[in-house]
């Protein structure tokens, strides 16, 4: 019997491990790394998010903001995302970041629902974080967290009109990608 769920699963990683069935020690190393990794990766997405704010309260427009910043990225993004946009990479991606959700997959799409693991998370722990204009980023709606600006701004100049961002209104809701065939 399998315990693989799939390539395109957003089960959270404890969900994960305990279908695997590692002894408990094994298991309780696994989560306290995990644990570690979102301390990391919560603090990552907090300098970010920080550096974004300092750019645009010092006057430099956002949307020149996070232009510099896909320029300066130093990992680009086709090397975590290849530049077939293929679902199976993007719920590795999402999965690497955290992100739990659902997935409908239609003939035309495949759509992640999910609680998303970076600019989301950033927006539910700090909820009067700065947010995006109306009109101030193309394409992103007012009202967005900044952060969240910078991973539409990316996936719209990566995915080329396949691969597609929707934030929520609010940090209670979820995050669509949506990745069309």
């Amino acid at each position: 019997m399998s315990t693989d769920p799939g390539p395109l699963d957003l089960t959270p990683l404890p969900e994960r491990l305990a279908a695997l069935g590692p002894s408990p020690q094994v298991a309780a190393l696994v989560e306290a790394e995990h644990a570690r990794w979102r301390e990391l990766h919560d603090r990552l997405i907090g300098i970010i998010a920080a550096a974004i704010d300092v750019a645009v309260d010092h006057g430099t427009p956002l949307q020149e903001v996070l232009d510099e910043l896909v320029d300066r990225t130093r990992v680009g993004l086709d090397a975590l995302v290849p530049d077939r946009i293929d679902p199976a990479a993007i719920a590795a991606l999402l999965r690497a970041h955290g992100s739990t959700g659902t997935v409908h997959e239609t003939a035309d799409a495949v759509e992640f629902r999910h609680e998303c693991g970076s600019g989301l998370r950033y927006w539910r722990d700090h909820p009067a974080t700065a947010t995006v204009g109306d009109g101030e980023v193309e394409g992103v709606p007012a009202e967005r967290p900044r952060y969240c600006a910078r991973c539409m701004h990316t996936i719209a100049g990566h995915g080329g009109g396949r691969w597609t961002v929707a934030p929520p209104a609010d940090p209670a809701e979820h995050c669509t990608w949506r990745i069309a065939r």
